[in-house]
């Protein structure tokens, strides 16, 4: 391989070290800015890709992206690999992944009316040919280039493998140029549909609602699960009670047991099975919403063993055991 595009293959290659960097807390933010997106987009067998993982660290010095230089060295290297691969691409995948899912946005863009558009796919005043002059520069010229440079926010590429029959897997992956935090979107399709796939994927990505994250409705408090004894077991208030009391922890409110509920058990609450009666401290009975009747019922048996129970009880305080 030529040693010119070796150089550009290990720029490009440094771009999957990026991920390594600190990343932002929401790839989309800052909310409210329009990302200019730089439309060269590489599309590289995986296999091809894989061959330079080990020259990554050669370009540390783009991680920061605070060096304008960086950045228009990485912009020459997705230039010279989206060219080198377009043959191939395109003789493998029948059509350029690069058109297809830039149209594919711009159409999704002008279907919902959206007056702002979040990514705009452009060469920020900087054309290919000033991108391939020779590096010997005057000053003035590799300034203004420089400054132009800057404008991109975004770079992308691709991967791809050939899966079961006609289908490819395609990842795409975004790069910040400021700070090298990533973002990457695979999709599995025909070969003719997987721009059009990664376009909605991005598109829902970047345009969707963004959702609050979740809080814990009982974030000062925590679950303990019944006595081993007593596990998938009928017990009676007082026993369920003893537990609890044993553990430093009580019985649950009718409330707790709703906000536990909701919460579900991958996010610090608990699961309520069918077809179930849970002991409360009220000395009543909660049902799962799928048993017959209302949630809240009174205990007829309280000295029986007519149900099951979870515990609660307030978190510690940091330094406390």
């Amino acid at each position: 391989m030529p040693a010119v595009l070796l150089r550009f293959m290990r720029c490009l290659a440094l771009l999957l070290a990026l991920p390594l960097c600190a990343r932002a807390a929401d790839f989309r933010d800052p909310q409210e800015q329009q990302f200019i997106v730089w439309p060269n987009i590489p599309v590289i067998r995986a296999t091809d890709f894989a061959e330079y993982a080990a020259d990554r660290k050669v370009f540390e010095e783009l991680h920061g992206g605070k060096d304008p230089a960086t950045i228009v060295a990485a912009l020459q290297a997705v230039d010279q690999l989206q060219a080198h691969h377009e043959r191939t691409a395109l003789a493998e995948l029948g059509r350029s992944l690069n058109v297809l899912f830039i149209s594919e946005l711009d159409r999704l863009t002008r279907a919902t009316r959206l007056r702002s558009p979040k990514l705009r796919f452009d060469f920020a005043g900087i054309t290919p040919a000033e991108l391939q002059r020779p590096a010997v520069l005057d000053a003035n010229a590799l300034a203004q280039l420089k400054a132009k440079a800057g404008q991109v926010t975004l770079l992308a590429y691709m991967t791809y493998a050939r899966t079961e029959g006609s289908a490819i897997q395609v990842t795409m992956t975004l790069v910040k140029t400021n700070d090298g935090s990533a973002q990457s979107f695979t999709v599995t399709a025909l070969a003719s549909q997987a721009g059009a796939a990664l376009a909605q994927d991005v598109f829902h990505y970047f345009y969707g609602t963004r959702f609050a994250p979740y809080r814990n409705p009982l974030a000062g408090s925590e679950w303990l699960q019944p006595a081993p004894s007593h596990q998938d077991t009928l017990v009676s208030l007082d026993s369920a009670s003893r537990y609890c009391q044993s553990q430093g922890a009580e019985l649950p409110s009718a409330s707790d047991m709703e906000m536990g509920e909701t919460a579900g058990i991958y996010h610090e609450g608990i699961e309520v099975k069918p077809e179930r009666l849970y002991h409360l401290r009220s000395q009543e009975l909660y049902a799962s919403e799928r048993a017959d009747g209302p949630r809240l019922r009174p205990n007829p048996n309280a000295q029986g063993s007519n149900a099951y129970y979870y515990c609660i009880r307030k978190k510690a305080s940091r330094g406390k055991k």
